[in-house]
Order: structure tokens, then sequence, then C-alpha cells
């Protein structure tokens, strides 16, 4: 008896679902002796203290005098 289209293309899907499905227990056996991972901790957000705030801050602005010093000394 031949097949027809339909039934040639119904068996020929199912084999290629077949294949896909031990694809998938493939990768899902290789995934578990991996382990999953877990996402990373999440950072929590530093803080200054008022202090080092200011510390920064002033350190900052002699570095933006000494350059403009610099700057309007050459020219």
């Amino acid at each position: 008896m031949q097949l027809s289209g339909v039934d040639a293309a119904i068996r020929e899907l199912e084999g290629e679902v077949k294949k896909v499905q031990e694809a998938i227990a493939l990768l899902r056996g290789i995934q578990a002796q991996r382990g999953t991972r877990s996402a990373p901790p999440e950072r929590k957000p530093r803080r200054l203290s008022a202090q080092a705030r200011k510390r920064i801050s002033e350190a900052a602005k002699k570095r933006w005098a000494a350059l403009r010093e610099k700057k309007t000394g050459k020219s």
C-alpha cells in the first residue's frame, strides 16, 4: 500500500518530533550535570557619609583650581 502525500508528511514530521525530543532530553541531561546557576546576589548601593562626600568635594575643587591656575598661567 502506498502512502499518500499527507501520510508521508505526517510520518516525516513525527520522525522530526522524535529527534527534537531526544535533543531536548540530551540538553536537559547536560544542564542537570552542570547544575542550575542561580542569579548573582544583588549589590546594595554604597552610601557615603557626609564627611566622605565633603572630603571628595574638597579634593575635586582643589584639583580643578590647580588645573585652572595652570591654564591661566601658561596663556
